[in-house]
């Protein structure tokens, strides 16, 4: 974790309920320029454990894919719209949706696409905005969960009077998560393919 990034996450620690508001709606901010969410997946396990580490990260990055969701549809819909159909991903994953709804969403959220900009596409889609979002917080929590747990492992191991066996535990914990998330990445990608052959 950066120095820059500690410092930011720390003085958010000690604001209470406000820094857990600043540190959701920054969350919302860098989701809505495709910027990664994993450091501060990261750093918010470390810092604020599992449970506030998960619910500062659910909520702020559901936050901002219901901002580009929102913005793509009704405010700036024919210039996304411009832009994206340039890309033939974007018309594949267009008729997935069309076809299967919110349950493609819900695969897409465990491969690695850039989020920001698959929220302004799902915005042209015809999918409803709550199955958008249910299938879009059901695709994240994988990811989410892995990330702030390795962080909160990470504090653990850092922590001198843990047991020897605690920390092989810990670490044990950690690569089981990341090679059910890759697991489940694969089958997901052998679900989508499928989907675009067909």
């Amino acid at each position: 974790m950066t120095p820059w990034l500690e410092t930011y996450l720390h003085s958010l620690g000690g604001m209470g309920l406000l820094g857990g508001v600043i540190f959701i709606l920054s969350l919302a901010g860098l989701s809505l320029f495709g910027l990664p969410l994993i450091p501060f997946a990261v750093a918010a396990g470390l810092l604020f454990g599992i449970p506030g580490g998960l619910a500062g990260i659910i909520a702020g990055s559901t936050l901002g894919a219901a901002v580009g969701f929102l913005f793509s549809r009704y405010v700036a819909r024919k210039r996304v719209a411009k832009f994206l159909n340039r890309n033939p991903k974007f018309v594949l994953i267009d008729q997935a949706i069309h076809r299967e709804g919110w349950k493609i969403i819900g695969l897409l959220r465990l491969c690695p696409i850039p989020f920001g900009v698959s929220n302004f596409a799902y915005g042209l889609t015809n999918v409803p905005f709550a199955h958008y979002l249910f299938a879009t917080i059901l695709g994240m929590l994988p990811g989410e969960i892995v990330f702030v747990c390795m962080g909160s492992a990470g504090k653990q191991l850092s922590e001198v009077n843990s047991s020897p066996a605690l920390k092989v535990l810990t670490v044990l914990g950690v690569c089981a998560l990341f090679a059910a998330l890759f697991v489940l990445r694969r089958i997901v990608g052998k679900r989508l393919q499928f989907a675009a052959e067909e």
